[in-house]
C-alpha cells in the first residue's frame, strides 16, 4: 500500500511487549492505552533518502595535498583523495608535463602510488624521461648511471601504468585496472591522459552529452568509493574565430558541458606564446577554473616558467601571461 499511495501517507506504532496488535493492547490495558499509543506514540514510516542533520553520518574530512615545489600554489590549488578533476588545454601547451610534475612532487612528499593511463605519452621512454628528470633534478641525458638506477627504483615503487594489450581501452577496462591499482598497490591517484583515446561505449539511444555525463558520474563514484583522486586530461574542441589561440574554458572540452559541472576541480594549461621569432617561449599559465570545496583552494591564475636546464616548471614572477 505504501508503494501504491506513497510512504508519506503511512505511519506506524510499536506495540508494547506482549501485545501483537491493537486488540491485545485493548484487552490488557484498555481503550485509553490504545488511544494514547495511536495519537502520541505514532511514528512516520521510515524512508530511505530523507534525513535530519543529526541523522546524517559524519563524513571523513577532506585532507588535501599541497603541491610541494610550487610555493605560489599554496593555499590556491590543492588536490585531495576522493575527488575528481579535469585538465584541458590546447595540444602541445603542456598539460601532461605540468601535471606529471605536480603528481610526481605530491607522490614524493606523501609517499603515495600514482596509476597512469597514458595513451599518447608512452610510458617508455617518454613518461619515464619526464619522471627521471623530475626525480634527479637534471635532464635524463645528463644523469649518471647511478642516478638513473636510483630514479628508476623510486619510479618502480611509486608508479603503475595501465596499458591495454590491444591498444583499445574502454572505460570499463580502465576502472577494472584502476581498482586493482588501488586495492593491490595502494594507489591514491588515477590519471587518464587523454580522455578521447578511450573507446566509446555509448548506447545507440544515448546522446553524447548523456554518455559523457554517465561516464563522469561513474568516475566520480569510483573516486569517492576508492578514496583516490581521479584526474582526466581532455582536449578542447577546435576553437576558431575571435577565440582562436585563447585559453579554452572547461565547457569547451569536446563532448559535453558536463566536463564543467560534474567535477570537483577544473584546470586549464595555456601557453600565451610558443615562439618569439626563432626563440622558444617557456612561459605557461595554469587557470584554476573551478573548485567545489574551499579545502581545495579557490579559482586563480598562476604563471609558470619551464626551466629547460632541469626539465622542471617553476613559479614565474613578473611574467606577462596575457589573457
Amino acid at each position: 500500500m505504501a508503494k501504491i499511495f506513497g510512504a508519506a501517507k503511512f505511519w506506524f506504532c510499536n506495540w508494547p511487549e506482549g501485545c501483537k496488535d491493537a486488540n491485545d493492547l485493548l484487552r490488557s490495558d484498555g481503550a485509553e492505552a490504545v488511544r494514547e499509543l495511536v495519537t502520541d506514540g505514532i511514528l512516520p514510516r521510515p524512508v530511505s533518502g530523507l534525513y535530519s542533520m543529526s541523522e546524517l553520518p559524519e563524513l571523513p574530512p577532506i585532507e588535501p595535498w599541497r603541491v610541494p615545489q610550487l610555493p605560489n600554489w599554496h593555499g590556491k590549488i590543492l588536490l585531495a583523495p576522493g575527488c575528481m578533476s579535469v585538465v584541458t588545454g590546447h595540444p602541445g601547451h603542456g598539460k601532461t608535463a605540468v601535471f606529471a610534475q605536480v603528481w610526481h612532487d605530491i607522490a614524493y612528499e606523501q609517499d603515495i602510488v600514482v596509476a597512469v593511463a597514458s595513451f599518447e605519452t608512452r610510458a617508455k621512454p617518454q613518461y619515464r624521461r619526464i619522471l627521471r628528470s623530475l626525480q634527479s633534478g637534471k635532464l635524463e641525458r645528463q644523469m649518471e648511471r647511478a642516478e638513473v638506477v636510483e630514479a628508476d627504483a623510486w619510479i618502480n615503487d611509486h608508479y603503475r601504468f595501465m596499458v591495454h594489450p590491444d591498444q583499445q581501452p574502454t572505460l570499463s577496462w580502465l576502472l577494472d585496472m584502476a581498482e586493482v591499482a588501488v586495492v593491490r598497490h595502494g594507489a591514491k591517484v588515477i590519471i587518464v591522459d587523454p580522455w578521447n583515446r578511450l573507446e566509446s561505449q555509448r548506447d545507440q539511444r544515448e546522446s553524447e552529452t548523456e554518455y559523457i555525463g554517465r561516464c563522469l558520474t561513474t568516475l566520480y563514484v569510483f573516486a569517492q568509493d576508492m578514496g583516490a583522486h581521479v584526474q582526466v586530461l581532455a582536449h578542447p574542441s577546435k576553437m576558431d574565430g575571435p577565440r582562436k589561440g585563447k585559453p579554452p574554458e572547461l565547457d569547451d572540452i569536446a563532448g559535453s558541458k558536463h566536463w564543467d559541472n560534474r567535477v570537483d576541480q577544473g584546470f586549464v594549461v595555456h601557453r600565451p606564446k610558443l615562439f618569439d621569432g626563432a626563440k622558444r617561449c617557456t612561459e605557461s599559465v595554469v587557470y584554476h577554473k573551478k573548485t567545489r570545496f574551499e579545502e581545495l583552494g579557490h579559482p586563480s591564475k598562476l604563471a609558470l616558467n619551464y626551466d629547460i636546464k632541469t626539465g622542471r616548471f617553476v613559479d614565474a614572477i613578473g611574467v606577462t601571461t596575457g589573457d
